[in-house]
């Protein structure tokens, strides 16, 4: 999984506002895999400084993340991921169902999250997780299960890719699920595009039957604002028929 520069343009603000509305100097987000930095260093420098990059370790096997990514050959320096979010004042723990970079947790969100993972975080950050579970209802239960009151959810999954994992999401998923559930739609947009040639945000209908382009993504963000039990939501057009 991946963090690149149209979603770290929105993760970025997604931190100041969790951190601002906190009042704390850090706060505590859970990612689902460990979300690899491919935004290139000119970028970085754009929405924080030159000196906290320069601060940053470059991963020493940044070949092989570039090649896992499709992009091999890069010359970018790749980023640890965690050393930035240490320096935005973010505290982070990983989990997957592999140690993919080795410190992650071993956590099969195809099963019913861990009770200690539930309401912990201030921040979950989805960079596409969910669509590779095979039981997706699940997985993207979870991934709202971990969040605490007050807290956020980021999260990025394909809604027009074909084979890229199991499941494509539609826009209609969010207001339905989050509005049975305590949750708010902070931020909610379509993004097409790709690595080498940029990203580009979208508008969505989230109920109106439409085309979307091909390979296209779903940006969420999303904020808990009351502690309720999650329950799976009936799709809206069905609710009172």
């Amino acid at each position: 999984m991946a963090i690149e520069t149209s979603y770290l343009s929105v993760l970025s603000q997604v931190i100041h506002r969790a951190r601002s509305e906190k009042e704390q100097k850090r706060i505590k987000a859970l990612c689902l895999a460990y979300p690899d930095l491919l935004v290139p260093k000119a970028a970085l420098v754009q929405f924080f400084s030159e000196d906290l990059v320069n601060r940053l370790p470059v991963r020493e096997d940044a070949d092989k993340i570039w090649q896992w990514h499709g992009l091999g050959g890069c010359k970018e320096p790749l980023f640890d991921t965690s050393a930035l979010f240490g320096e935005l004042g973010v505290d982070i723990d990983v989990i997957d169902i592999v140690k993919a970079r080795g410190d992650e947790r071993i956590v099969d969100l195809n099963e019913r999250l861990p009770e200690d993972l539930h309401s912990s975080y201030d921040l979950v950050i989805d960079t596409g997780t969910c669509e590779h579970c095979f039981n997706v209802g699940q997985a993207f239960m979870n991934s709202c299960a971990a969040v605490s009151v007050d807290g956020y959810l980021m999260h990025a999954a394909p809604m027009s890719k074909c084979n890229h994992g199991f499941w494509n999401f539609c826009p209609t998923v969010y207001p339905d699920f989050f509005e049975d559930n305590g949750f708010e739609i902070v931020f909610m947009k379509g993004v097409v595009g790709n690595l080498k040639n940029g990203m580009k945000l979208f508008d969505l209908k989230p109920f109106a039957r439409s085309e979307l382009p091909s390979e296209s993504v779903i940006y969420v963000v999303a904020k808990r604002v009351s502690d309720q039990e999650l329950r799976w939501p009936v799709q809206r057009k069905y609710r009172n028929a």
